[in-house]
């Protein structure tokens, strides 16, 4: 059976297994996405192995798959415990770490301060998603042009009509661009910025080398636009006692995992890690969020030997992380309400998100609209961490990593397929 390992469906887990976390903390509840699979309907692992043996893993290289029930119980697992590099999974780690420590309700605000008569800066916030205009997505709530018109009230009641302006980045530390990462990359992947418009990019080709100060050119044209003259200054670090003259809040945390997550959006991955690693007392920066964010794996019973992290976003294809903590990982966001906002935010197959075109093939019919998993690809990586509900309608959670794989399309097929082959499961 391809090396599968067969485990009694009443495991609640393996030795190397990591147990299911406890419940997180000061996020709003939200339902669970699909009924919760009860004990007495586990399916049995043999049947479930059987469908998987029945996948070709030609091309796949090295590889390793997690199943499990959606409390935690092992099903059926091959290399389970090999860390392995996740690519984009590595996000679902990122994203319940900020929404355990800062809730699912939390917004992150673009603020102008006066720090003197005739002064202002634009403080970054860490919003990822900060529009120049006015955007139609409820996940961009904020813009520089609302913040403009509040701003230019306000001075105009005040009788201000010229301003020195600058802008505070300080939020965040450490390197823009992460060492570790192909430096080919550097040209079109934003850099990773508390102050940022247009989600750090030009277009798909050139990313804004330097996005805080274009957020504040940005800012300035539009202040102009509302009859206020204004002269740049560049970077000035706002004093904590500053007046506070105009705010603009980003969607709520879970609007923007949301996005993160369907879209797979690397920026937004970075800035989630770090906003993790300030409210964990850590250095807001790429080791420093790694860093953090281990801890609260640890601290959550979902760390095991040989795992490493680089970044947030999983771009660096040094990181390493095992199946089976990213299935427990989708567990605890299953069984925790205050951390349902990761599960509940998942692509779904054939739908939406990094998903709408997977699932394209006969073979894969029965995961469409049914699969909802996070995916990751880079260069010879291959993944796909998700739920699905069984034939049976057993709601399965699993995690499936191969590396160096042979061509992207053989990576989604075989993704798409253990997927699928798991979602016809009459296993009971």
């Amino acid at each position: 059976m391809l090396g599968l390992v067969l485990v009694s469906a009443c495991t609640t887990a393996t030795a190397d297994a990591p147990p299911v976390a406890q419940p997180g903390t000061g996020a709003t509840a939200s339902a669970s996405p699909t009924p919760t699979t009860t004990p007495e309907t586990l399916p049995e692992a043999a049947k479930v192995l059987a469908r998987l043996a029945k996948v070709s893993r030609a091309g796949i290289g090295t590889s390793g798959i997690s199943v499990l029930s959606d409390t935690g119980a092992t099903i059926a697992q091959r290399k389970a415990d090999l860390p392995l590099a996740p690519a984009s999974n590595m996000k679902v780690l990122s994203a319940l770490a900020a929404l355990d420590a800062l809730g699912a309700d939390h917004t992150f605000t673009t603020t102008v301060v006066s720090p003197g008569e005739g002064r202002l800066v634009l403080v970054g916030g860490g919003d990822p998603l900060l529009t120049d205009k006015p955007s139609k997505s409820a996940a961009k709530p904020a813009s520089l042009k609302e913040l403009a018109t509040s701003t230019a009230a306000a001075l105009t009641a005040a009788g201000v009509k010229k301003v020195r302006l600058g802008y505070d980045d300080t939020l965040f530390a450490g390197p823009d661009f992460n060492p570790v990462w192909k430096a080919s990359w550097r040209t079109y992947v934003a850099r990773v910025s508390p102050l940022v418009i247009g989600e750090g990019v030009f277009n798909a080709w050139s990313a804004d080398p330097t996005p805080a100060r274009t957020a504040t050119a940005a800012f300035a044209k539009r202040l102009t636009a509302a009859g206020i003259t204004v002269t740049l200054t560049g970077r000035a670090e706002a004093p904590a006692d500053a007046d506070v003259v105009a705010v603009v809040h980003s969607a709520p945390l879970s609007t923007v995992i949301a996005r993160t997550l369907k879209l797979s959006d690397n920026l937004a991955a970075e800035v989630l890690a770090r906003h993790y690693a300030i409210a964990a007392g850590a250095t807001p920066s790429f080791t420093g969020a790694a860093s953090a964010v281990k801890a609260w794996l640890k601290n959550h019973q979902l760390w095991a030997k040989g795992m490493k992290l680089l970044d947030g976003s999983g771009l660096s294809n040094r990181s390493r992380v095992t199946p089976n903590v990213l299935a427990h990982a989708l567990v605890l966001s299953l069984t925790t309400p205050t951390l349902n906002a990761v599960a509940a935010g998942l692509p779904v197959a054939g739908k939406s998100g990094t998903l709408k075109d997977r699932f394209n093939d006969p073979a894969e019919r029965a995961g469409r609209g049914n699969v909802h998993a996070k995916t990751g690809t880079l260069i010879g990586i291959s993944a796909l961490t998700g739920y699905l509900t069984t034939a049976d309608g057993d709601r399965l959670v699993f995690a499936a990593v191969g590396n160096g794989v042979s061509g992207q399309t053989t990576g989604y097929n075989w993704l798409d397929r253990s997927a699928s082959a798991l979602a016809r499961c009459g296993c009971g």
